[in-house]
């Protein structure tokens, strides 16, 4: 009887931390980076996270995406190079964006998109970076 109250706790606790996944058109527009909330440990990251800290994402409507920063960190200029002229595909099953092209299959980033609590979080899956973000357009 434990085991199973244990497990259905458990259950109710993951369902409700993975929150509410957006739909396409509630991805459309400029996102701003408002916080991080995780990010890796590792020193080596930090040019990434500052650049990622000050981050605006753009997700136009034709499929087109952006990636812009104040940032003057080299490391986070080169994703920005990167995903510039890249496309923007959502996977709804799985509540994720692929950022990139027909010809890398849209590798070139991936966000898993939620709203939990109110507050929109990306969490960029290469490197473990998750971010609060507020939508201003």
């Amino acid at each position: 009887m434990k085991k199973i109250f244990t497990i259905i706790f458990l259950l109710t606790l993951s369902s409700t931390s993975f929150g509410q996944s957006l739909n396409e058109k509630e991805i459309y527009g400029k996102w701003k980076v408002e916080k991080i909330i995780e990010k890796p440990a590792n020193p080596q990251f930090e040019p990434l996270i500052d650049g990622f800290k000050n981050a605006t994402f753009f997700f136009n409507q034709n499929g087109n995406f952006e990636l812009t920063s104040t940032s003057k960190s080299e490391l986070f200029g080169m994703i920005t190079e990167m995903t510039n002229g890249t496309k923007w595909k959502m996977e709804q099953k799985k509540h994720f964006v692929k950022i990139g092209n027909e010809e890398d299959r849209y590798s070139i980033m991936g966000i898993s998109i939620k709203e939990i609590n109110g507050k929109n979080i990306f969490h960029l899956d290469e490197s473990g970076i998750t971010l609060e973000m507020k939508k201003v357009e």
